[in-house]
């Protein structure tokens, strides 16, 4: 075992990654560090030691480089926090976002915990939304569906590691049917569209699962058109529709629920004043 200084460390890796990552070096380094010495930052800055294994430099030279070559930092160390806990990733799910947490805030701040609830996240990817639901309003049920196997066996590590019960299953739902009513349906599906990639940072690109991302030019609205015809037949009454969107169609996807007679459609706005959140009831 070798004896590592962990402000030394955190000082070295953000030196190589400061030329590439300029601002965001030293926040991927505080990530490399607390990672292997299980310090915070306050342990870090103090320069407290930690006790590494020989072939330790290999590994950071080895991450830095992965680094320098796009690939996502949460990837490279198999783990992203959301909502403050640390959620298993990898290439088959996507990286939590700070706007998800916005929206599983707003669903918490809205459900009826004077009853036990049944509750659909559709495409859950890495099931960051139904388990931390779980774990802030234990009382209700909830399930997660998503068409990758490989998404949803991580889904299933994810609530075995943070000791939360969520169902997990296997649905495409462009061509499935669902069996039975929920309270709350919940999705945060494909919204960017192709022609938005050239705007988009390498590493998303090129590390992150296209089919979880993208929807085609000629039909940015597809997985809200279906899902909202699925919630017409499988929400239950005053049951409420929760959707992430793309900031570019809000109005539309207000629109698309009110033609369907949901009523008190709100459009939500993100942190960054973005339209981000769309949500109705059943009429």
């Amino acid at each position: 075992m070798v004896k590592t200084f962990s402000y030394q460390l955190l000082k070295n890796i953000r030196a190589q990654l400061l030329p590439q990552f300029n601002e965001e070096a030293e926040p991927l380094a505080f990530m490399i560090v607390e990672h292997f010495s299980g310090f915070d930052k306050t342990d870090i800055l103090i320069d407290k030691p930690f006790h590494s294994e020989p072939q330790f430099e290999k590994q950071i030279q080895s991450i830095i480089k992965r680094l320098k070559s796009n690939e996502p930092i949460q990837y490279i160390l198999g783990k992203a926090y959301f909502y403050e806990r640390p959620f298993l990733v990898n290439e088959h799910t996507l990286i939590p976002r700070q706007e998800t947490e916005e929206l599983v805030y707003l669903v918490l701040n809205e459900l009826d915990n004077n009853r036990k609830l049944v509750i659909l996240d559709i495409g859950t990817g890495s099931g960051c939304i139904p388990i931390t639901l779980k774990l802030e309003a234990n009382q209700h049920l909830y399930e997660g569906i998503d068409i990758s196997k490989k998404a949803l066996q991580t889904a299933s590590q994810n609530a075995d590691e943070l000791k939360a019960k969520v169902d997990f299953n296997y649905l495409d739902i462009l061509k499935d049917r669902l069996t039975k009513k929920y309270d709350v349906i919940i999705s945060n599906p494909p919204y960017v569209l192709e022609n938005e990639k050239p705007q988009m940072k390498q590493n998303v690109l090129a590390h992150e699962p296209h089919s979880a991302l993208f929807v085609p030019n000629t039909n940015p609205l597809l997985f809200y058109k279906q899902i909202t015809q699925v919630a017409l037949n499988h929400l239950t009454p005053n049951g409420k529709l929760y959707f992430e969107i793309n900031e570019q169609f809000g109005k539309e996807v207000v629109d698309l629920l009110m033609s369907h007679s949901f009523k008190q459609v709100s459009l939500h706005q993100d942190l960054n004043g973005k339209d981000r959140f769309v949500s109705g009831v059943m009429g």
